[in-house]
């Protein structure tokens, strides 16, 4: 279950001085929810106890995803690379889940996790974890929630090569293309809804055309911006290419999904993006629904696009949701 590899003394040493140093609201995650308390709980009654001696690796990099642990005492360091010049990503103290990333998304380790001091943790196994999300209703939603808070701590260039649009901060199409997927999987497992939006901004060639490039690239950062302030942390934007984004809303149904989608693209219009010259920008959107348009990519992705058009057809600045 546990890896006993060892970190280098000289890099532990490091790594202890780098943790004395770092800022103070990056050592911890704030706001703890319901999920955060439950899961608590749960291992408190069904988790193993472990105990990890100051530089003993908890799992590497590439390890298979077996589980995840919740850390009762001492503080755990994340880490990408080779263990003898590693890249410190952030690190973990008590209260802190580590390893859900991977488990969840059915991945190996993206990254490997160590003990700067002793760390007691308590450790649920893939199994346990799944038969928890089945029992209780809503985890599933609150847990994806608290994944998307992790990926959103670690720097997009450090957390995976081709996940993330390096321009936009945005996942990119590649990461997608198998999110979506599994987003469909889950949500036949866990029995929950989610929306599918396809946004195409709005006369974003007239920006390139008579502003430039580079003040186009401006305006796509800044839309990402709003778009990802505007949205819940269990909502995920992608960048589908040059001025078409995607988003998955976890959870909304045909009820829901249009109210939020107006939201953003009021918000979206109110204010020009600042620069020279400010630019005010909008979109068209096109959602389609799970189940309600079907369970299958194809199914989905056909709704969703046959809206966005539907919605550029009408003017520009819609929301087709039907």
């Amino acid at each position: 279950m546990i890896n006993k590899k060892l970190i280098p003394e000289n890099v532990l040493e490091k790594i202890q001085s780098t943790y004395e140093h770092f800022p103070e609201h990056d050592k911890s995650l704030e706001n703890q929810t319901q999920f955060d308390s439950g899961l608590k709980e749960f291992l408190t009654a069904y988790g193993e106890d472990m105990i990890l001696e100051p530089g003993e690796t908890l799992f590497l990099e590439g390890d298979a995803a077996n589980g995840l642990y919740w850390i009762d005492d001492g503080i755990l360091v994340i880490l990408q690379g080779d263990l003898k010049e590693p890249r410190v990503l952030t690190f973990r103290r008590p209260e802190h889940v580590v390893g859900e990333i991977a488990l969840l998304e059915n991945i190996q380790r993206t990254a490997s996790v160590a003990a700067i001091i002793e760390t007691h943790l308590k450790y649920l196994s893939k199994e346990k974890f799944e038969g928890l999300l089945a029992l209780i209703p809503g985890f599933g939603i609150e847990l994806l929630r608290l994944l998307s808070t992790r990926l959103r701590e670690i720097k997009p260039a450090e957390y995976s090569a081709g996940l993330y649009d390096h321009l936009t901060g945005a996942l990119s199409r590649q990461a997608f293309d198998f999110r979506f997927l599994e987003e469909i999987e889950r949500a036949q497992r866990y029995d929950y809804s989610f929306s599918l939006v396809f946004l195409d901004l709005d006369h974003f060639k007239e920006v390139n055309d008579t502003h430039g490039h580079a003040r186009g690239d401006e305006v796509l950062i800044e839309f990402c911006k709003r778009v990802m302030n505007g949205i819940r942390t269990t909502d995920i934007l992608f960048r589908y290419g040059g001025d078409e984004f995607v988003l998955i809303l976890q959870g909304i149904d045909e009820m829901r999904g249009p109210t939020l989608v107006q939201q953003l693209l009021d918000d979206m219009s109110a204010t020009p993006i600042p620069g020279e010259p400010p630019v005010t920008i909008g979109f068209s959107a096109g959602i389609s629904y799970f189940p309600t348009d079907g369970e299958t990519p194809k199914a989905l992705l056909k709704a969703a696009d046959q809206r966005v058009y539907r919605a550029k057809s009408d003017g520009r600045g819609k929301i087709a949701s039907k």
